[in-house]
């Protein structure tokens, strides 16, 4: 096989840019944890790519406890604690190596962290960079191509299964705090939100002081019934229930606000058996599979985790939220849902669900995983690399609606008569929309030379090696094929 060990400057260089313009400047901060000497350590690595001056690139080698972190980290202590410090040499570092870069004001910092670094991710890095360099911090993910969706429509689901330790008003707040951000958050032309609520918040929902937006529907346990005879087979009732109830509908994003458990060895959500209030009310787990399976199966390519108010949660649910983004194609946010950080919160969401590319904010709480194609700042990424990775794009699944149609769509939710409902795809085209994205990622992990797939830039210099395998390349075709066609008939 052909020596796969390119930097990933070589391979930006190597793609023809379709749009004549430099190649998208990256500014990267590689993290590996080094586990080989009597003591942890962590290697940062700042790297620019691009455009961007090499003379910047700098490496730093730290024992842990001189970053503020105990060797003996846990999920139990907090995500946005007083845990992570930069110390002197890092942060001066840092700034004199953007500063030989000359990076644009714009450009964010992406944030690789590389396999394994246990529990890492919990830290807060992007409070702790951006307010010492000044700019977004982003993180990484392995596969770099932007979902493809319709980027007219925002369908979005909220799993919020709280526990009943919380004041009912407590967690009604927070859920009209998201609903409320979501909706001011999201730039589309039409954005719907489902709502799934354990049986305790369903009921504080019905009462009639509680206000939501109506682009806001809360489902009723009473379509579990409907699922189990459609005999839909998801680990969890709770992924039954949301695809009995949107009756063939695609959706793009899952908020999940529960409760979440880490170890060494696991991450997973703890949900409520059944959300219906005439069964027993024992807590189940769902595992990063489970998950990954039943966003696909829903044709989402977005995931969002909040704990329940307090902080009991908070760290094990950033450990989920971030062992999800590491095992499948798409964006994962995590974000306290809190009220001090609301407006932070309606930032990631303008962001995320941005149809064009966008500035990304500067997250004070929290993290989020994306797409270099989706920071106006890298516009044109997706062109040098996305022909390689994946089949054609599928017209059909990303047809946009007309001008006319679109400010129809936003009128129609102050003018009701000049409403126009968007057509979403639906689930099934969705969902072997995102096998195929999984498909890719998983090809391109098989012929990778680091068993890990943990290279900071293992995604980008297995693309050549991937499109070699012609077979997974026209099998992959063949699935688009099929579905475009199905599309075309139904419309």
């Amino acid at each position: 096989m052909t020596s796969l060990q390119t930097t990933l400057s070589d391979f930006l260089k190597a793609i023809p840019n379709p749009f004549a313009r430099s190649n998208p400047d990256l500014i990267v901060l590689r993290t590996t944890l080094t586990l080989t000497e009597d003591r942890p350590k962590i290697v940062f690595d700042l790297t620019g790519y691009g455009e961007i001056s090499e003379q910047g690139r700098r490496t730093w080698r730290l024992a842990l406890d001189e970053i503020g972190v105990s060797e003996h980290l846990s999920p139990d202590q907090v995500h946005d604690s007083g845990v992570l410090s930069l110390p002197l040499q890092l942060h001066d570092g840092l700034k004199a190596g953007l500063a030989l870069m000359n990076p644009a004001a714009d450009l964010p910092l992406w944030l690789d962290l590389v396999r394994p670094y246990g529990f890492l991710g919990i830290l807060p890095w992007e409070r702790v960079l951006s307010e010492q360099l000044a700019r977004p911090v982003l993180r990484l993910p392995d596969f770099l191509v932007r979902p493809r969706e319709n980027a007219d429509v925002l369908e979005a689901a909220i799993l919020f299964d709280p526990p009943p330790s919380i004041a009912r008003a407590n967690a009604v707040d927070q859920l009209k705090l998201i609903v409320g951000e979501l909706l001011a958050g999201s730039p589309r032309a039409q954005t719907r939100i489902h709502i799934f609520p354990n049986a305790a918040c369903a009921k504080a929902l019905a009462n009639p002081s509680v206000k939501l937006d109506k682009r806001a529907h809360v489902h009723s346990a009473s379509e579990i019934a409907e699922s189990a005879a459609e005999g839909l087979g998801f680990v969890s009732p709770w992924f039954d229930w949301i695809c009995a109830a949107l009756k063939g509908q695609s959706l793009d994003a899952v908020h999940f606000v529960c409760r979440a458990r880490a170890t060494e060895g696991a991450a997973v959500l703890l949900l409520s058996r059944s959300p219906n209030a005439a069964e027993a009310q024992i807590l189940t787990a769902a595992e990063i599979g489970d998950l990954g399976a039943g966003l696909a199966r829903l044709g989402a390519w977005a995931a969002m985790f909040s704990p329940p108010p307090g902080e009991a949660d908070r760290a094990a649910m950033a450990f989920v939220a971030d062992t999800l983004a590491q095992s499948r194609p798409g964006s994962v946010a995590f974000h306290p849902a809190a009220p001090d950080c609301a407006q932070h919160l309606r930032e990631t969401f303008r962001f995320l669900f941005s149809p064009e590319p966008a500035q990304p904010p500067k997250l004070a709480k929290g993290f989020l995983y994306c797409q270099p194609e989706s920071v106006a700042a890298h516009a044109g990424f997706h062109a040098k690399i996305a022909s390689t990775i994946l089949p054609s794009e599928l017209p059909e699944l990303t047809k946009q609606a007309s001008w006319l149609d679109r400010v129809r769509a936003k009128a129609g939710v102050y003018i009701p008569v000049l409403g126009l409902d968007l057509k979403q795809a639906p689930d099934w085209a969705a969902a072997a929309q995102r096998y195929v994205e999984s498909a890719s990622l998983d090809q391109l992990r098989r012929v990778s030379t680091d068993v890990l797939f943990s290279k900071s830039t293992a995604t980008l210099d297995q693309v050549k090696a991937a499109a070699q395998s012609e077979t997974v390349q026209k099998t992959l075709s063949d699935i688009q094929n099929i579905v475009g066609s199905y599309l075309k008939r139904s419309e």
